[in-house]
């Protein structure tokens, strides 16, 4: 029987602000209400352990993953030959064998990072856990005799499976459909060939000897914004660069407050990025983008980030093998990640939609922290449902739920060693925001390093630990000392002193309430 493994996540997230606010007042705060919890932290989330002891069953099992996305590579390393049942085979199918981490590519844009730094190296991952790699693109999924027909450099080559899971992202959306754009743009997807088609790009450009670009960047969401600041930053010292951002909505991030979208736009005004809104691309030339408002734009370059579009293996793949989409095309699962139409088949990440949500809940949006978090959910359920092929249970009843919160940490790279963050609908902004962020980037990068991989025997128990659980945490800051502390833009703030502020207000109700009000009152609001 494979040992169950517990898992539970916390979120974490990030924004920044452009302003000094002066606290003028203190609240009363009862720190006793604060202080019920103890100071030290032991992890929110449960750590796991498997141990690789003979299953009962010596059947042999197969599980396939399709694509080496965040949630996937967590998996991959949960899995360890040491650790999983000894009848289990696993298997991971990728086009490419390197991943690239979407946290870290708009800073290696801006040169922040190299292009390594922002790869998850899969064959060292997947040869130190004992799992089979096959570089190749699965081109049809035949789920009544659970085969996968995977195209390889060589020809064709069948896979199969007792239980599969994709985690394979998402295309750029209107890339396709819109004349030009695939012709003459650079797409953020693939995300493997975007900084190569940028560095390409800019080589092009110093050799020619131009001193001057135009770059426009189509779509206001968090990647377009990201981006736009990145180039920003790249381009900054050949001399006369222009950054436009076209966003087909009113305002930038309309799901934070004004604050936030305040703050963000005066980001985006120190940097000298010109919006757009109400900009939908109708065609591409080679030199201008014709907009359906019938404005033209010059351009010299013109990154596509319109948002995230299905793949057609599960829009017109799998849909026509009959496993069921929603009608964008992404594949539709419950709250345990598991197909709604065939109960061996899981997906995660960009190319999954949850459906069926409790109290009328929409799936999570398209986001990197969404795919993270829901690793150790997987890699439960993914076990859970091996073992009861073998004891012939119905895993569904047992399956765990993922519950993917409400809100989280968004943080925006600036491209200049600072970063903007949102959280609890404060903008957070300084050198500081970039740190963390760094921070927290690096701390899941490293768990797949191939020097950090741990020397496992035969027999151990793997510790399954959420990368970022805290075990030792100093006592929570004073209220009002906590509020300051957020709302500095300096280059003095510790951003793991800040880092704990909005982890202890994430912990306790009654202290973020406290914190905020005293922020709104120092504000005069």
């Amino acid at each position: 029987m494979v040992r169950r493994l517990l898992s539970t996540w916390i979120a974490i997230s990030l924004t920044q602000c452009n302003h000094v606010y002066c606290f003028k007042s203190i609240i009363p705060f009862n720190r006793s209400l604060h202080f019920k919890r103890c100071c030290t932290f032991t992890s929110i989330r449960k750590t796991t352990t498997m141990t690789a002891t003979s299953s009962p069953s010596t059947t042999p099992r197969k599980l396939v993953l399709v694509g080496g996305g965040h949630a996937h590579v967590q998996v991959l390393k949960s899995l360890h030959k040491f650790i999983r049942p000894s009848n289990l085979s696993v298997t991971l199918i990728d086009a490419q064998s390197d991943a690239s981490y979407s946290g870290m590519v708009p800073g290696c844009v801006s040169k922040l990072y190299t292009p390594d730094e922002t790869l998850i190296r899969l064959k060292p991952l997947t040869t130190w856990a004992g799992i089979e790699f096959v570089q190749g693109t699965v081109v049809d999924v035949n789920l009544d005799s659970k085969v996968l027909n995977v195209k390889k450099e060589g020809g064709e080559e069948e896979v199969e499976f007792d239980v599969v899971c994709f985690d394979i992202g998402s295309t750029s959306r209107g890339l396709v459909d819109t004349i030009g754009a695939l012709e003459y743009t650079i797409p953020t997807r693939p995300i493997s060939n975007l900084i190569t088609r940028i560095e390409e790009a800019e080589i092009l450009l110093r050799q020619s000897g131009e001193k001057d670009a135009n770059v426009v960047v189509v779509g206001g969401g968090a990647a377009g914004i990201e981006l736009a600041l990145a180039m920003r930053a790249r381009w900054n010292d050949l001399g006369d660069v222009s950054v436009t951002l076209l966003d087909s909505g009113t305002e930038l991030v309309p799901s934070e407050n004004k604050r936030c979208r305040q703050a963000l736009l005066s980001v985006l005004d120190d940097h000298d990025i010109t919006i757009q809104h109400s900009s939908m691309v109708s065609h591409i030339t080679s030199s201008h983008i014709h907009l359906q408002n019938e404005k033209v734009l010059p351009y010299t370059h013109c990154i596509w980030a319109a948002g995230a579009s299905s793949h057609d293996l599960a829009d017109v793949t799998m849909r026509k093998r009959g496993l069921a989409v929603d009608d964008r095309g992404w594949i539709a699962v419950n709250e345990s990640l598991q197909s709604i139409s065939h109960p061996f088949v899981f997906a995660a990440g960009d190319c999954a939609t949850m459906v069926g949500l409790p109290k009328g809940k929409s799936s999570p949006p398209k986001a990197g922290v969404y795919a993270v978090r829901s690793g150790p959910i997987l890699i439960e359920n993914l076990t859970k449902m091996i073992g009861s092929l073998d004891d012939n249970s119905e895993a569904n009843n047992k399956l765990t739920q993922y519950e993917p919160q409400g809100d989280f940490l968004k943080l925006i790279m600036c491209g200049d060693g600072t970063a903007l963050g949102f959280r609890f609908g404060l903008p957070l902004r300084g050198k500081w925001v970039w740190h963390l962020k760094d921070k927290i980037d690096t701390m899941f990068m490293e768990l797949f390093a191939k020097e950090n991989l741990p020397d496992i025997k035969e027999g151990e128990a793997y510790d399954t630990s959420q990368y970022d659980a805290i075990v030792n945490r100093p006592k929570p800051l004073e209220v009002e000392e906590a509020g300051r502390l957020l709302m500095r833009t300096d280059d003095e703030v510790e951003y793991e002193q800040a880092w704990n502020v909005l982890r202890d207000m994430m912990a306790d109700d009654d202290y973020q309430k406290h914190v905020l009000k005293l922020i709104e009152m120092s504000q005069g609001e």
